[in-house]
């Protein structure tokens, strides 16, 4: 990333001439608002799907999930491509595009009269996501010093968090008001408003560069795509099927194709350099890892809250809201344990607390319906434990990063954060299509997912996570 920031004639902006001691609040919270609007769909269509896949009873559930798994798997795949892009073209004007791409996007969600026009318009969303990601941290990070550069990040990351908080009960609200198609229509006045306001960010660019290896997208594309679909058709299919062999062992040939074409690429779709230290390796690995519970939990307790204990939709995603909520109040406070204590401490912690709170739900799923004696105590404990293993996992991922490769060692790390997101998603559709009728054991089967992998970050943390001396922001 250029480390200031190019202003275009004429701007007034205070960053034009280098990071203001007080950057504008204004362009601050803009450049906030790309990661929240990124964000907020991944959870907020989490609450719709009930809904959406009533009005579109013919299709089967599996073919379905991909209007949540298909916006995972092209975010993961155009994050670092779409960052490398705006460098040469223009971040400003990149973040431009990404936000009309989504807006328009959104709205022909919310329009779609097919399963087919919705999973497509979708996918074209989470183009527009995948370019808001980079582009809105690398607009931010020159408004800051160097030495508050981590302090941006800990905004536009809490950013996120506040949208994976509001976006269960945002969403439950709009489709139990209004309609499923509302949680994307309230992109549309947002990214209105977003994109008249970007002119006044000051543009940045750097001068050449590598071009983006957008084979190498495809192939990350079509690797996740294939383990995804493997997952979720594998209890139609039969999962020792030829299909569901061929989808896993073809995604999984494709991934090695990536990693071997990353290697020797000037610009990677994954860059392999940011995995060179054992922390790089925990922090980048665990969030992936914890991603997959999170996100298979997420999808999981909706539909559990709907089909077993039959709340409203509304309920439902007020009752999800706790743990999200939870993760970002905690997050700052685990920076200064992890100072204190250390990270690997931390984050081992964390992923005990946050298993208790699955062990919480598990005993309280099998209870008569109630949120606050048998769904809230869970809920509240995993958000804690995920308010002190995200953060962390983050910052570790971070630690040592050149102040210049913030903005791409960041993306790399969402763009892991989403590679689990696809795996949890899809995993958690295809142990739901499995216990079909049976929700409470479809449920309970994904809290023991859970489980599992909560404790491989636990172990991975132990094995290659060591304290960082730096402070966090």
């Amino acid at each position: 990333m250029t480390e200031l920031p190019v202003a275009p004639e004429g701007t007034r902006d205070a960053v034009a001439n280098g990071p203001a001691a007080k950057p504008p609040l204004g362009l601050v919270l803009l450049c906030c608002l790309g990661a929240f609007v990124a964000f907020l769909d991944s959870t907020i269509v989490n609450v719709a799907f009930p809904n959406i896949a009533e009005d579109f009873a013919a299709t089967d559930l599996p073919t379905l999930s991909w209007v949540l798994n298909g916006y995972n798997v092209v975010i993961a795949a155009l994050l670092m491509p779409a960052g490398r892009a705006a460098d040469r073209l223009g971040c400003r004007r990149a973040f431009a595009v990404g936000l009309t791409t989504f807006t328009l996007a959104s709205a022909v969600c919310g329009i779609a009269g097919s399963a087919a026009v919705l999973i497509g318009a979708r996918l074209v969303q989470a183009l527009g996501a995948a370019i808001l990601v980079p582009t809105s941290l690398a607009l931010l990070l020159p408004m800051f010093p160097m030495a508050r550069r981590l302090v941006a990040i800990t905004l536009w990351s809490a950013s996120a968090a506040l949208a994976a908080g509001i976006g269960p009960g945002l969403g439950g609200l709009l489709a139990e008001h209004w309609s499923w198609r509302a949680v994307f229509w309230v992109n549309i006045p947002i990214g209105i408003v977003a994109v008249w306001a970007g002119r006044h960010l000051a543009e940045q660019r750097e001068r050449g560069g590598p071009t983006p290896d957008v084979l190498g997208a495809a192939l990350l594309g079509g690797s996740l795509g294939l383990l995804a679909l493997g997952l979720v058709k594998a209890p139609d299919w039969d999962w020792a099927s030829a299909r569901t062999l061929g989808c896993l062992a073809a995604g999984a040939v494709l991934a090695v194709a990536v990693v071997a074409r990353s290697a020797r690429h000037p610009a990677p779709v994954v860059s392999l350099d940011l995995l060179r230290s054992r922390n790089a390796v925990g922090g980048n690995i665990g969030s992936m890892l914890f991603s997959v519970t999170f996100y298979a939990v997420i999808l999981n307790n909706i539909l559990f809250l709907t089909g077993h204990w039959h709340w409203s939709l509304l309920t439902a995603g007020l009752a999800t809201t706790p743990p999200p909520l939870a993760t970002a109040l905690v997050a700052r406070p685990a920076g200064r344990l992890a100072e204190r204590f250390g990270d690997p401490l931390v984050v081992i912690a964390g992923c005990l607390i946050y298993i208790g709170g699955t062990l919480l739900l598990f005993w309280g799923g099998g209870q008569d319906p109630d949120f606050l004696t048998h769904w809230l105590p869970g809920a509240a404990v995993m958000g804690v434990g995920a308010g002190l293993v995200w953060p962390v996992l983050g910052g570790v991922a971070l630690a040592g990063v050149e102040p210049s490769r913030l903005a791409t060692a960041s993306a790399a790390n969402a763009a892991f954060r989403q590679l689990g997101a696809v795996l949890g998603t899809a995993l958690a559709v295809s142990i739901v299509t499995s216990a079909a009728g049976d929700p409470l054991g479809g449920a309970r089967n994904t809290w023991y997912l859970s489980i599992g992998f909560a404790c491989a970050v636990a172990v991975l943390a132990a094995v290659t996570v060591r304290r960082v001396t730096a402070p966090k922001a």
